[in-house]
């Protein structure tokens, strides 16, 4: 065995250990506070204490922290580790120099090892946090509350940030990021600006399992996580909590969003603002048609509870350009609106031609809404929208389950079940209410308990095949009314209790084109009145009434 030896100066000198752990490299020495001894070229382990870099410093070999030591690097030095680090859970690294991970097999950093204090809201784990990204591109978070003076910002490409759990709302329970903040965002991945192309976009960031939360009241437009310019990134297992907005994109290409929650109970520091669960594309052309492009919103959910006192609560808001969206198991519950797709077209102008195409919602589940389930807004010639299997419940005083004004190009309702029982105002909410829109293709819907379940006004190019149900309720209304209407098609069972509605298909006004209508299925038990009205006049017989075209009395 080698003689211990001292170093005149208490540190690592780069003519001592600049490849430590290779072959000519056994028995160098290192320094701490606990005097100088020999290492091997294997696996090497520090003893308690201090242990200096004065210089810059590569280590090849394998090394590990026992408990109590430290590595205190010199400001402007850098410490360089390319075999396999490990040491305990705590602050090991010290001093304003860097360390750098990212060639070595160590196969995740913690913050800690920076100096992450978790579950102490007087600390700011954010100084760790970013120095732990920057020396390693994965980082490990325990279940514990990790607090931050602003957002933690990630511009790093691939990335991967994993926590231990996003469903609990107690310490311990998960992983919680709570910013010290009600202006800032919690999280924010993706450059402040737009990079100038697709390609020049953060790629390959994965985060997941974890809340992100603030302490303070919450203001306008502060986000939980807010997602630009990125390119092949997964969010899975996120909870964004108390937020104005709970998770924002723009600029997203390819990218997932998996099981993520947003909730808001808390009031924020202006009442009445509007909250947004998921908040997607905007009238910049940043993705490859729209604001974003192949986003990915799979399995979220948004709920709100208490009081928070906002406004204009929306679950899922697609603004302006939303090309290239697939939402699929959307859940929204106790909202205003579940969805809201605003096209914007009279605001984005020639970019709707891309930027309103291929939008596909497969499934959203949205319950108790207290305004309108989905809702659509000033779409283009341009817009396709595929809209599959909705469920949607209303809540008392709600408008209707789905409702579109000014909604243009082809847009198809395909199967799905529409629910008014559980409103009990009168006259009640509409299933199906649609204005001043053209190019509907509705297909299997089923509309169970409304006061008024169909409702067309200035209306043109309308396809509704389905079934209107109401075995609960009662309505003054027809199951069906066509104001001004043109070049609309009609097959439509209606059925229900004894007079459940007032007349089967009420026409009121008529647009330039052919109303074609059958009423072989409907049920004339559920009908107080006429199956058939045109301006307050029976249509008593098959045939061509003027521009109405009646088949199967």
């Amino acid at each position: 065995m080698r003689k211990k030896h001292l170093l005149p100066e208490a540190g690592w000198r780069r003519r001592d250990l600049a490849l430590l752990g290779g072959g000519a490299a056994t028995g160098l020495l290192v320094a701490g506070s606990a005097g100088a001894q020999p290492l091997g070229s294997g696996h090497q382990t520090l003893p308690p204490g201090i242990h200096r870099i004065t210089e810059d410093l590569v280590i090849a070999a394998d090394l590990s922290l026992a408990p109590g030591a430290r590595i205190e690097v010199a400001p402007g030095r850098t410490l360089t580790l390319k075999g396999h680090f490990s040491a305990p859970v705590s602050h090991i690294f010290t001093g304003a120099g860097w360390v750098d991970l990212n060639h070595s097999r160590t196969p995740a950093a913690f913050p800690e090892w920076w100096g992450a204090i978790a579950g102490d809201g007087n600390a700011d784990c954010l100084p760790a946090f970013s120095a732990c990204l920057a020396a390693h591109p994965i980082m490990l978070l325990r279940a514990a509350d990790y607090y931050l003076s602003d957002s933690f910002v990630i511009e790093r490409p691939f990335a991967r940030i994993w926590g231990a759990g996003y469903r609990g709302a107690q310490d311990g329970q998960g992983t919680r990021l709570l910013v010290k903040s009600g202006t800032v965002d919690v999280l924010r991945v993706g450059p402040a600006r737009f990079p100038g192309a697709v390609n020049d976009f953060l790629q390959g960031v994965d985060i997941r399992w974890m809340e992100l939360g603030r302490t303070l009241p919450v203001a306008p437009d502060a986000a939980g996580l807010r997602a630009q310019y990125l390119l092949h990134c997964r969010f899975e297992g996120l909870s964004a909590r108390e937020s104005s907005i709970g998770f924002a994109a723009k600029g997203v290409v390819r990218s997932y969003f998996s099981d993520c929650i947003a909730f808001r109970s808390l009031p924020g520091s202006t009442p009445g603002s509007p909250y947004r669960g998921f908040l997607l594309g905007g009238a910049e052309q940043v993705g490859l048609a729209g604001a974003n492009g192949s986003i990915f919103v799979v399995d979220c959910n948004v709920s709100i509870g208490g009081a928070p006192g906002v406004a204009d609560s929306v679950g899922l808001l697609l603004e302006a350009g939303f090309a290239d969206s697939f939402i699929e198991n959307f859940e929204a519950t106790g909202l205003q609106t579940g969805i809201r797709i605003a096209g914007d077209a009279g605001k984005i102008g020639g970019m709707a031609v891309a930027g309103h195409s291929n939008l596909h919602i497969r499934m959203p589940i949205i319950d108790q809404c207290s305004a309108v389930g989905i809702e659509l807004l000033d779409l283009s010639g341009h817009a396709i929208v595929d809209i599959s299997d909705p469920y949607v419940a209303v809540a008392p005083g709600a408008r209707a389950a789905i409702a579109a004004q000014a909604a243009h190009g082809a847009w198809s309702i395909i199967g799905g079940q529409l629910i008014g029982r559980s409103d009990s105002n009168s006259p009640g909410a509409t299933g199906l209410w649609v204005q001043d829109s053209s190019g509907l293709d509705v297909t299997a819907l089923k509309l169970v308990d409304f006061a008024s379940p169909v409702h067309l006004s200035r209306c043109t190019g309308s396809v509704l095949r389905g079934q209107i149900h109401n075995p609960g309720k009662r309505s003054d209304a027809a199951a069906v009314a066509l104001d001004n209407c043109s070049d609309t098609q009609l097959d439509l069972r209606i059925s229900g209790k004894t007079k459940a509605f007032a007349n089967g298909i009420a026409v009121n006004g008529q647009g330039s084109g052919v109303l074609a209508l059958s009423v072989a299925m409907i049920d004339g038990d559920a009908i107080a009145g006429e199956k058939i009205l045109s301006n307050g006049r029976s249509l008593g017989s098959s045939g061509r009434h003027g521009a109405i075209d009646v088949t199967g009395m």
